[in-house]
């Protein structure tokens, strides 16, 4: 009975169109000095990188997931480029093999946990290090916090944090670990951290 009704629940979001993270149980997620814990289980993240603004198409997301997933991982580590979804100041593109939605979606059907890199700076060999190039133009010194510079990159957080925070586990996505910048030297803007 309770398995039917399980079933009944899927099926009738399905035709209504409720998407498939919305259909999860949200989690409880604590720490300890030992691991991660979600709903009282302790949770080791064996996590593999997935640059997806290297994989020109999002049909082979899953397919790629998918094999990570049988590979033994059961988290994917996530880099957002801002250069990727900004051509030029004010524009940004989630579309197409730009859709973060989609991407978060299609992990959770993967069953992998997503840690979230958001940068602004992200490094991942990319040309400088996913920073958009018009960032040059900004009055300020990037990865600062120097009100030019501040101002760009938080327009950039305003617009990736909402969609990743619409799949963190606890609202029943699976995004789990939220990363702040990357690579941050020592001596450097301690107010911009």
């Amino acid at each position: 009975m309770r398995r039917s009704l399980a079933v009944s629940l899927v099926l009738l979001c399905a035709l209504l169109g409720v998407p498939p993270h919305a259909q999860a149980a949200a989690h409880e997620v604590t720490y300890d000095r030992y691991s991660l814990i979600v709903d009282g289980e302790r949770l080791v993240l064996q996590s593999a990188e997935f640059h997806y603004f290297r994989l020109p198409s999002s049909e082979l997301w899953r397919d790629v997931l998918e094999k990570l997933r049988s590979a033994g991982f059961n988290a994917i580590s996530v880099y957002f480029s801002w250069a990727y979804h900004s051509p030029s100041p004010g524009v940004y593109d989630f579309t197409g093999v730009r859709d973060v939605d989609r991407l978060l979606r299609t992990a959770q059907q993967a069953g992998l946990y997503v840690i979230a890199r958001p940068g602004p700076y992200i490094n991942a060999e990319t040309t400088g290090g996913g920073l958009p190039a018009w960032v040059k133009t900004v009055p300020g010194r990037a990865r600062s916090s120097e009100a030019g510079y501040q101002a760009a990159y938080r327009e950039w957080l305003h617009r990736i944090n909402p969609i990743i925070a619409r799949h963190q586990v606890t609202a029943g996505g699976p995004v789990i670990l939220y990363n702040a910048e990357n690579e941050y030297q020592v001596n450097t803007d301690a107010a911009y951290m």
